[in-house]
């Protein structure tokens, strides 16, 4: 990672202690996410951001549009102009990013027509927007935590993902409250935990590959990208992968 990648200004404005990011950033290292979900996925990522220590991340939820990537990534790159555009006239607050070098989109695709799924997914891409989505859903990632829980067994629907969840970590009458969530993901977030769930999404990639599995590979999840991309884009002491 390049040496003094970020630099203040030396006036008085709040600008002036905000990171700012000049022409040797290298990619991966201010990161935005923009969900589908309003509770499951933030949760996750801000504990995420917390276990990386990482100022460099920043959530979005958008819960329009239940999953459509295009319709996410339409979102995310008006949230990218309007971004510029604040830091043009100066009106971030100390805390925000004045530009992203990557955006990724966070959705399931148990809710998308496979049509609609293809299309908004080369959408994303060609607009150099990178994706994280799960087959069936998020659910199954957060399944991929435990290192008893690894399963390639067909999941149809999110419904389907409860019971490993259950079986797995005692979860009963999983709702996707906001409250109920924390209570339940928050203990999954460690760097024991989310190694174990890279590692599991790399092993489930390589059994669809060998079995030739048609896409959507089900069950699936390729999170572990964005993951592994945030390890990437932090401090040298904070990457545990």
């Amino acid at each position: 990672m390049a040496k003094n990648k970020y630099k203040r200004t030396a006036n008085k404005s709040p600008r002036s202690f905000r990171r700012s990011i000049v022409n040797n950033t290298q990619p991966g290292s201010s990161i935005l996410i923009v969900t589908e979900g309003d509770n499951t996925e933030p949760i996750y990522f801000d504990a995420i951001k917390k276990l990386f220590a990482s100022r460099s991340i920043e959530l979005v939820t958008h819960g329009a549009g239940r999953g459509d990537p295009k319709k996410l990534t339409e979102t995310a790159l008006e949230l990218q102009q309007e971004r510029r555009r604040k830091a043009r006239k100066n009106e971030l607050s100390i805390s925000q990013l004045e530009d992203f070098e990557q955006i990724w989109i966070v959705f399931d695709t148990d809710v998308l027509k496979p049509k609609k799924r293809v299309e908004g997914i080369e959408y994303a891409k060609s607009n150099g927007i990178k994706v994280a989505f799960s087959e069936p859903c998020f659910e199954y990632w957060l399944l991929l935590h435990s290192s008893d829980a690894y399963t390639t067994a067909p999941m149809k629907k999110c419904d389907d993902v409860k019971p490993f969840l259950k079986q797995a970590y005692g979860w009963t009458g999983y709702d996707k409250n906001k409250a109920e969530c924390k209570r339940l993901i928050l203990p999954l977030v460690s760097k024991d935990n989310v190694r174990t769930a890279v590692q599991a999404s790399r092993r489930v990639r390589k059994h669809h590959e060998e079995a030739n599995t048609p896409l959507p590979a089900n069950p699936s999840t390729n999170v572990d990208l964005l993951i592994e991309t945030i390890n990437e884009a932090v401090a040298i002491p904070n990457k545990f992968l």
